[in-house]
């Protein structure tokens, strides 16, 4: 059988049709000429994907996870110069502060036995940071500390820890299986062996982790140079450590 639409619900129908594609001035037709390209007043890019359906690192989908970064950890690092790690994760630190990603530290045995708490100049770059003090060597063993990170309601974990192979590998591997995406940017954590790191970074792969360079983060973060609004400070954090310039001189 087959059923006549009445003139009302055609148009209903085209209307719902038509609002329910975007408009030319919604998302504008870039097109280059002469390898230039010009752009509508005011343009800010491509609008952000839903947090559930980015495959990227993005300001509504992520969390920065810091583990255990305190001085008589970092004293036993030998995989990577001290200031270069201290450099790149201040980079991490300060891109998770500009975009407003939550943003956890956790330190080990400090409240049990008086252990060195996490580095001054890292702690004092978030002082709006979660702090979770532990005494399991696996961070996702520590109740506290699975429940910080679920109230985050991010799926996308960026973590490093020292050191690699233990603090952060174990975590790292838990947060796999428990369904969440973890980062490491490779480059801002380390272990007491050029071997230890290795092989802790081949076993998070082995589970799924993904690794990155610090640097991946800003840049995913941003996504695309026609969105002022952080622009700038982020523009600040690539100069002063990635390029190792004053941005004074520069920005």
């Amino acid at each position: 059988m087959v059923t006549l639409l009445k003139p009302f619900d055609v148009a209903l129908s085209l209307t719902i049709a038509t609002t329910a594609l975007p408009t030319l001035a919604e998302t504008p037709m870039i097109k280059t000429v002469d390898g230039v390209a010009t752009y509508p007043e005011g343009y800010q890019g491509k609008s952000n994907l839903a947090a559930d359906e980015d495959p990227f690192l993005s300001p509504t989908n992520s969390a920065l996870i810091l583990i255990d970064y305190q001085p008589p950890i970092l004293a036993g690092v030998r995989n990577i110069d001290h200031a270069e790690l201290i450099n790149n994760t201040t980079g991490l630190i300060k891109t998770a502060v500009i975009y407003d990603i939550p943003i956890i530290f956790s330190n080990v045995a400090v409240g049990l036995n008086g252990y060195d708490p996490m580095i001054d100049e890292l702690r004092e770059l978030a002082p709006n940071a979660v702090f979770v003090d532990r005494t399991n060597v696996n961070a996702w063993e520590e109740p506290e500390f699975v429940a910080a990170v679920e109230a985050t309601g991010r799926t996308k974990l960026i973590m490093g820890g020292l050191w690699t192979d233990v603090c952060l590998a174990y975590p790292a591997i838990k947060a796999e299986f428990a369904g969440y995406d973890v980062y490491v940017p490779e480059d801002a954590v380390g272990s007491i062996t050029p071997l230890s790191h290795e092989n802790g970074m081949r076993r998070m792969i082995e589970a799924g982790v993904e690794p990155i360079t610090w640097n991946v983060v800003p840049a995913e973060l941003q996504r695309d140079h026609a969105r002022t609004d952080k622009l700038q400070d982020v523009t600040r954090v690539f100069v002063e450590h990635l390029f190792k310039v004053d941005p004074n001189s520069t920005c």
